[in-house]
């Protein structure tokens, strides 16, 4: 596949360049620094499903969301390629006591307007968190107080113990407070307040005029379109290889596929199962997967025929999770006989749904649920797949379900429109437990306390209210594992949530560069290198 310029470094030199390119290779190999093409483009092109709808990393929970923001904001801690934490603007982090945490914060980092980070720069960060409300909330749920230890370090006190404290960081992008700031967080008393947020609007995060720590600044944003970005000179980390990087929207999977056959994006995420055989067999391409830890859940909507767990479980068992997995998602998917994949803590082999049509079948016919009734499923077309094998197990049962489709990005407003029976989305433990899942998903929705941010159907159970509670502030992993393992229990009786397969995330690319998939799903600029690249 041709790009106009070759990523590959020419194979011959004239003159004495060998010479001189020899001793180049010589001093890169010594001091580490990865080897660059001179040919390398300074444009990369990738493709997704969707770009975020707003340039403000604060905004939404959500994946499309976070993948924008980590070029241009960052994290204290960042996920690693498998749910685990690597110092990011943090070099080191320890409790002290049972409440308390400190932050060393990496000393030489600047913002893009070159303010340097400083301890109220987090502060001034969950005081903007706890201003916005919405579905980032609850990555702040339990925090009492934010404030500056020193001049190099912040100290995070919270409510009770909190052992997932750092996990929970690395979803949070910090922004730089005002000129002047000395406030400390507080929950819902954070001072001066709204004259700080009149310069944190929408149109200025668009046009890239609230600086980041990042790798990249952004130059050009439209709500649900291209975003582009420009590398930032001075960054404290290790320089990306590309100067420009573009991100596409293009929601279709076949339309990915084909942007990427015909040279018009580098890397494309989401492949769909339609796609892959085409790809995976083409040897000037590259396909890549991640672990399958990320769920695909029905949510159904209580509000009519949907409000008796009986009926709800009677859906969830006419579902054959085994040949889902293996019909639509082609080797990148395991059957969901629960909330929680095998290895996160909180999984629970007595609370797996089985497979029962017949059982199935008879409730529904009682409940009057079969028998012609239609369903409104919506979802996302990266899971139009999934969808149909749903509705096909449905309708044996006597359930036809009617599926809608949404933009990426329109997903959490579709949700909280609750104009759907059933809703099916993903949801990923990124902390490597069911704790946070379950507070977002499945405790009562309580907006004082920053639970139940994306419950949008209001499910509320007491039960697992308290055993949530319990479980965040358990150190003991044995212990709270116990405690999740009996929510899970409950979540599988009420059936407040319907999981159906965990699935992996598949990228393709072209072969002349390498990425490796992530678990988080992020497509990140900043770890997509020329295939020829190598280091010490």
């Amino acid at each position: 596949m041709s790009h106009g310029k070759r990523l590959l470094p020419p194979q011959s030199l004239a003159g004495n360049v060998p010479v001189i390119l020899l001793l180049l290779l010589a001093w890169v190999y010594l001091t580490g620094v990865p080897v660059r093409a001179g040919d390398v483009p300074p444009l990369l092109r990738i493709g997704l499903d969707g770009v975020a709808m707003s340039a403000d990393p604060h905004r939404q929970n959500s994946a499309d969301s976070r993948n924008l923001a980590f070029h241009v904001f960052e994290p204290l801690i960042m996920p690693d390629l498998a749910l685990g934490t690597v110092p990011w603007l943090a070099t080191e982090w320890r409790p002290v006591g049972e409440r308390d945490w400190v932050f060393t914060l990496r000393p030489n980092v600047r913002f893009h307007d070159g303010k340097p980070l400083a301890p109220e720069d987090v502060a001034f960060t969950f005081c903007r968190l706890d201003s916005n409300g919405g579905s980032m909330s609850g990555l702040i749920a339990g925090v009492e107080r934010v404030a500056a230890r020193d001049a190099g370090s912040v100290q995070i006190t919270t409510q009770g113990p909190n052992p997932l404290l750092p996990q929970l960081l690395t979803m949070i992008s910090i922004i730089p407070a005002p000129n002047g700031w000395k406030e400390p967080y507080v929950p819902g008393g954070c001072a001066n307040m709204a004259a700080a947020l009149t310069s944190l609007g929408e149109d200025r995060f668009a046009n890239g005029l609230v600086p980041g720590t990042g790798p990249y600044r952004l130059t050009a944003f439209t709500s649900g379109g291209p975003a582009e970005l420009a590398r930032t000179d001075g960054y404290w980390g290790t320089q990306p290889y590309w100067e420009q990087v573009r991100l596409l929207p293009i929601p279709g999977g076949a339309a990915r596929a084909r942007a990427l056959v015909a040279g018009d994006v580098d890397i494309i995420n989401q492949v769909v199962p339609e796609s892959l055989e085409f790809l995976a067999g083409r040897r000037d391409l590259r396909v890549v997967d991640s672990r399958p830890l990320r769920t695909l859940i029905l949510t159904p909507n209580p509000i009519g025929p949907l409000a008796d767990p009986a009926v709800r479980r009677a859906l969830a068992m006419a579902i054959d999770r085994v040949s889902l997995a293996r019909r639509v998602a082609q080797g990148s998917a395991e059957p969901a006989a629960q909330l929680a994949p095998v290895g996160i803590l909180g999984h629970e082999p007595r609370a797996a749904i089985g497979f029962d049509q017949i059982n199935a079948r008879h409730i529904l016919e009682k409940s009057g649920v079969s028998g012609g009734r239609t369903l409104r499923l919506i979802t996302v077309e990266p899971f139009a797949r999934v969808a149909e094998g749903i509705a096909r197990y449905l309708l044996a049962v006597g359930v036809t379900l009617d599926i809608r489709f949404v933009a990426v990005g329109n997903v959490l407003p579709a949700m909280q429109s609750l104009d759907y029976d059933l809703f099916l989305s993903g949801w990923i433990a990124f902390t490597g437990e069911l704790g946070y899942t379950g507070r977002e998903l499945l405790h009562s929705r309580d907006p004082a306390r920053k639970t139940g941010n994306q419950n949008f159907v209001g499910y509320s159970n007491p039960e697992i209210d308290r055993l949530l509670s319990l479980a965040a502030m358990e150190s003991d992993r044995g212990k709270r594992g116990l405690l999740l393992g009996e929510m899970a229990m409950i979540a599988s009786r009420d059936m407040p949530v319907i999981p159906t397969i965990h699935l992996a995330r598949r990228w393709a690319m072209n072969a002349e560069i390498r990425f490796d998939g992530r678990v988080d799903g992020n497509t990140l600029a900043t770890l997509i290198t020329p295939a020829s690249a190598r280091t010490q």
